[in-house]
């Protein structure tokens, strides 16, 4: 996966816990598994480039 695809993976999955977590209102901690994917392609995007 190229680090473009890997921010766009990312922003993706921030978007998502954004509805699930302050738009759909779910704080169970399934809700918060997209937050912890995005920050871990930020971080393959920034060690890649």
């Amino acid at each position: 996966m190229t680090s473009r695809m890997s921010l766009v993976a990312a922003a993706v999955c921030l978007a998502l816990w954004v509805v699930l977590a302050f738009v759909a209102a779910i704080h169970s901690g399934w809700a918060h598994a997209p937050l912890a994917v995005a920050t871990v392609l930020i971080a393959k995007a920034i060690i890649d480039s």
